[in-house]
């Protein structure tokens, strides 16, 4: 989330046509870790029989997000300009890495043989 984030923030700022180039690789390269790292956790928990309806659904939330996201970044590029609308993306990407980072958290916190699952 933070290489997608500091990539949309990188098109944002780009003064010319090779920082944003720099921030589009950036950002995809960032977004095709997400993707699938979320994914993963999504299922990490849960028995073998609910995995396929949890991909499902996360699946589902994400044409969802893209279904109202996308004509949201729409209005804000109509009414303040293209430029924003990478801007309002990586506002958007930097709560979903509060998420990441606390879903990280746990993880480490639950797995045997860590400081903090012993102390647990």
């Amino acid at each position: 989330m933070a290489v997608e984030a500091a990539g949309l923030v990188s098109i944002w700022l780009a003064p010319g046509p090779v920082v944003a180039a720099i921030g589009a690789v950036l950002t995809g390269l960032g977004y095709s870790l997400v993707y699938p790292g979320l994914g993963a956790e999504a299922v990490a928990h849960l028995p073998a029989s609910s995995r396929g309806l949890a991909m499902g659904l996360y699946t589902v939330f994400l044409d969802v997000a893209l279904g109202f996201g996308s004509p949201a970044l729409g209005l804000i590029a109509a009414s303040a300009g293209l430029r924003f609308v990478f801007l309002a993306a990586a506002a958007t990407a930097l709560p979903a890495l509060a998420i990441a980072l606390l879903l990280r958290r746990e993880a480490r916190a639950t797995v045997p043989g860590t400081k903090r699952a012993a102390a647990g």
